[in-house]
C-alpha cells in the first residue's frame, strides 16, 4: 500500500484542513428543519448589486472563452477607483489565492511568517504547507493586538507580517496612529501585509485606510476581497495594491487565467455600483447596533467590531452553537475561544430570528 502521508511529508499529513460549515441542505435533513439561517461566513446577507447580476447574466454566452488573463478591464477600475497604477496590482482568486501567492514568492526554506492571534487560520494554513510556518502572537484580554509582542517576534528568518485589519475572528482594529507607529520599526526585508477583507464595513475615526502606505513604505502591502461588502464570495475574486516590483515578481508566480471571466465581469459591475455598497453598509450597521442593544438586554458581553460580525459571550459556545444549530441558526464556533460565538451580521429578519433562538437557548 501506497503511504502518501510519507510522500507528502510531515508539513502536509499533519497540517488541519480548513473545516467549512455544513450545507444548508445537510442540515435541513439532519435536523428535519425546513428553515435555516446561515450566519457563519462573515457573507454579505443583502446579495450582490443587481447591475452585478446583470452584467454577469450579460455574460454567459462568453464562458466557452478563457478569461482575460491580466484581469484588464477590472485591473483598470481599480486602478481608477483607488488611483494607483495598474501595475501596483495583483489579482487572485479570493483573497487566500493573493496570500498563497505572497508566501510561494517571497517565504522560502528556514524563513516563517507572523501573525497575531486568533486572526485568520489561512495564513497559517497555507505557511505549513509550504514548509515553513506561522509564528502566532497571542492577543490582549479583549482580543487587542499587541504590537509590541509582535515586533519581539520578528526576527532575521521573519519573511511576512499578516495583519488583518479589522481583524477576523475578533472584529477589532489597529488605530492608524500606532500602525504607523509600528510598521516604521518594521525590518524593510519582511514584508507587512494588510489584510483589510472587511474594511468596507469599518465606522471607527481612527481605523486606517492603508491604500496608498506602499508609496511610503514599499514593504507594505494592502489586500481587500469583493467577497465581503461586495457580494461576490462564490465568484471568488481578491486583489493586492503594492509596490510594482513587488507585484512584478508575484506575476510571475501568478498562474495565467487565475480569476475567471465571470468573476472579473461581477467585480467590475460591483466597483462602479457605489450607491448600492452605500446600502449595505448601512443596513450592516443597523444590524450592528441591532444586535449590541440586545446582547446588552441579554446580559451578555460582546467585542465591539469593526465589521459584519460580532464575537459574543455565551458563556459555553459550543453547547450553543449545537443549540442554536437544533434551532436553525449556524452560528461559528471556535474552540480556542471556549466561551465565545461568532455571529455574522444578518438581515433584521435573519437577526431577529436569531436572538428569539438565543434567548431560547441561554
Amino acid at each position: 500500500m501506497i503511504d502518501y502521508a510519507k510522500l507528502a511529508g510531515k508539513d502536509i499529513a499533519s497540517l488541519v484542513a480548513y473545516q467549512p460549515g455544513k450545507p444548508i441542505d445537510e442540515l435541513k435533513r439532519e435536523y428535519g428543519l425546513t428553515d435555516i439561517i446561515k450566519l457563519a461566513s462573515n457573507e454579505n446577507p443583502f446579495g450582490p448589486s443587481p447591475k452585478v447580476l446583470e452584467a454577469v447574466k450579460a455574460s454567459l454566452d462568453e464562458i466557452c472563452r478563457y478569461p482575460l488573463g491580466d484581469a484588464f478591464h477590472i485591473r483598470a477600475a481599480v486602478a481608477k477607483n483607488y488611483d494607483v497604477p495598474t501595475d501596483c496590482l495583483v489579482f487572485g482568486s479570493g483573497s487566500n489565492e493573493i496570500i498563497e501567492l505572497l508566501l510561494r514568492t517571497y517565504v522560502k526554506a528556514g524563513e516563517h511568517v507572523v501573525s497575531p492571534s486568533p486572526s485568520f487560520s489561512v495564513y497559517g494554513i497555507i505557511a505549513q504547507a509550504m514548509q515553513t510556518s506561522c509564528n502566532w502572537i497571542p492577543t490582549g484580554a479583549r482580543f487587542e493586538v499587541d504590537l509590541e509582542r509582535l515586533l519581539a517576534a520578528i526576527n532575521a528568518k521573519t519573511r511576512v507580517v499578516f495583519l488583518a485589519n479589522p481583524n477576523n475572528p475578533t472584529g477589532t482594529y489597529i488605530p492608524e496612529n500606532d500602525l504607523r507607529a509600528f510598521v516604521k520599526r518594521v525590518p524593510e526585508e519582511t514584508i507587512i501585509v494588510m489584510d483589510e477583507a472587511y474594511i468596507e464595513f469599518a465606522d471607527a475615526t481612527d481605523i486606517p485606510n492603508t491604500v496608498h502606505w506602499y508609496k511610503e513604505q514599499p514593504n507594505m502591502v494592502m489586500m481587500r476581497t469583493f467577497s465581503k461588502a461586495y457580494g461576490l464570495a462564490g465568484l471568488r475574486i481578491g486583489y493586492m495594491i503594492g509596490d510594482a516590483a513587488c507585484c512584478a515578481m508575484m506575476n510571475r508566480v501568478r498562474q495565467p487565467f487565475n480569476t475567471n471571466m465571470l468573476a472579473q465581469v461581477a467585480a467590475v459591475a460591483a466597483i462602479h455600483d457605489t450607491e448600492y455598497l452605500q446600502n449595505v453598509i448601512a443596513g450592516n450597521l443597523s444590524g450592528k447596533k441591532y444586535l449590541y442593544e440586545q446582547f446588552e438586554a441579554l446580559d451578555l458581553d460582546y467585542i465591539p467590531s469593526q465589521s459584519n460580525f460580532i464575537m459574543v459571550n455565551v458563556g459555553n459556545g459550543k453547547k450553543v452553537f449545537e443549540s442554536l444549530l437544533a434551532k436553525g441558526v449556524i452560528a461559528r464556533f471556535y474552540p480556542a475561544q471556549g466561551e465565545y460565538i461568532r455571529i455574522t451580521i444578518g438581515t433584521q429578519k435573519e437577526n431577529e430570528t436569531f436572538i428569539s433562538a438565543l434567548k431560547a437557548v441561554l
